[in-house]
């Protein structure tokens, strides 16, 4: 495969790229002590200690594939502005209280949904043309050759 911009042969697929600087780390740390304390007393402790991530070259970093949008926050906010907001639903005072939440709730909701529509129909062709896309290790371009 040819790079179009210098026409270097040296190109690799973005997905081959990520994947062979990405790493997955995950380590467990044990650790013990005594100590001697006020009185001649002995004392002993001890924890564990539990790391995990990823490490990634900046060539992996770089080559990122499309992340989709993420529905933690908006399901929360539409849940508690939801239900906060109907909750007040007593007599006239609170439903006009609860109407700010019910709005945010609401729009949380309308985000809620549009971040769905991404992710089930424009997410996996964005991805797709990730996946068929190239780097060049001479010029640094990307480019999409299927």
């Amino acid at each position: 495969m040819k790079c179009p911009k210098c026409e270097s042969e040296n190109t690799q697929r973005l997905e081959v790229a990520f994947h062979s600087g990405t790493q997955n780390i995950s380590t467990t740390s044990n650790s013990a002590g005594v100590g001697i304390g006020s009185g001649g007393r002995i004392g002993f402790g001890g924890g564990v200690t539990k790391t995990s991530g990823q490490s990634q070259s900046v060539l992996a970093a770089a080559c990122t594939p499309p992340a989709k949008k993420p529905y933690k926050w908006p399901a929360i906010v539409a849940f508690f502005g939801l239900l906060m907001g109907l909750s007040g639903f007593k007599d006239m005072s609170t439903i006009l209280a609860g109407l700010p939440l019910l709005g945010i709730g609401a729009f949380s909701g309308y985000v809620l949904y549009f971040r769905f529509q991404f992710n089930s129909k424009e997410w996996p062709k964005v991805y797709q043309y990730w996946v068929e896309s190239w780097i060049c290790h001479k010029c640094g371009g990307i480019y999409h050759q299927a």
